[in-house]
């Protein structure tokens, strides 16, 4: 399944906010403590809700984490990677929305997912500061039966393309949150999964007209000079909206430092008329 197609626009921020705080920590890895400390600054998430609710407080869980772990002792540089356990938490959270028959996946998922877990430094955090973690997953559904859904995302019935081999493993997702606009077009650059097969780029883009054709064409480098293929994988269109992913293979060789991404969207008719959207970006893979 593709982890991050059905992620809710909450649960995206989630995982830029997440990265923000493992670099305030100088941390170089993301690890539950960080998604912890996300779902509790994405304010207008159902998880914030939740945890604000019993008690849990930016400030303190930041005191709580320095307490159990520390800072790093140098600034991080580029991107980080999830920790096992933070991966754990996703795979987690997609089978808590599926328990719950929801087709997407919001910050209450990322949620039931850290509590389920269970053993990581987040468990370890909310109990210290008196938090049960059944109290937790409790409240989040709760919370659910009480709100109304949030709005679905439409479903996209595409075989993920690296799912059938052991070559599928989630080695770590770069969160890169690049915006572009254009007369009638915004453009997003949302994540960035990397795989052991290949990557796949996530983006999303809305219209202030109503497109009648949208063609993504995505441009890959490297430092190496390695050939790379992109290919769409897919795109769904919602009125105004649209967001999809494109498939990037070879993955990246081990000692590439820079990958360079260059994607354009062409999208005609708009309402100023046919037009051309480009967004560049570098992802550091290593330090």
């Amino acid at each position: 399944m593709d982890r991050f197609n059905k992620f809710s626009d909450g649960a995206r921020k989630v995982l830029t906010l997440a990265q923000d705080e493992a670099q305030r920590f100088q941390h170089n890895y993301i690890g539950t403590e960080h998604l912890l400390l996300a779902l509790v600054r994405e304010e207008d998430g159902v998880a914030a809700h939740v945890l604000i609710g019993l008690g849990v407080e930016l400030g303190k869980v930041r005191t709580a984490v320095v307490f159990i772990i520390g800072r790093g002792d140098r600034p991080t540089r580029g991107e980080v990677g999830l920790t096992p356990r933070a991966k754990r938490v996703i795979e987690l959270a997609i089978d808590e929305s599926r328990r719950l028959g929801h087709n997407y996946i919001g910050t209450e998922h990322l949620l039931l997912g850290l509590v389920r877990e269970g053993e990581g430094v987040a468990a370890g955090v909310l109990e210290s500061m008196g938090v049960n973690l059944d109290k937790v997953r409790n409240e989040v559904i709760r919370v659910l039966t009480e709100r109304p859904a949030p709005a679905r995302v439409p479903d996209v019935p595409v075989a993920h393309p690296f799912e059938e081999t052991d070559d599928s493993r989630l080695d770590r997702v770069v969160a890169i949150g690049q915006v572009a606009t254009h007369p009638g077009v915004s453009l997003e650059l949302i994540a960035l999964e990397i795989r052991l097969a290949g990557c796949l780029l996530h983006w999303k883009a809305g219209f202030d007209g109503q497109p009648l054709r949208v063609d993504p064409e995505l441009t890959v480098r490297d430092d190496l000079g390695t050939r790379y293929e992109a290919r769409p994988l897919s795109w769904s269109r919602g009125g105004r909206d649209a967001r999809g992913q494109i498939t990037i293979v070879p993955a990246p060789p081990a000692d590439a430092a820079l990958l360079s991404l260059e994607f354009r969207l062409f999208a005609a008719p708009l309402e100023s008329g046919p037009g051309e959207t480009f967004v560049g970006t570098v992802v550091r893979l290593r330090d």
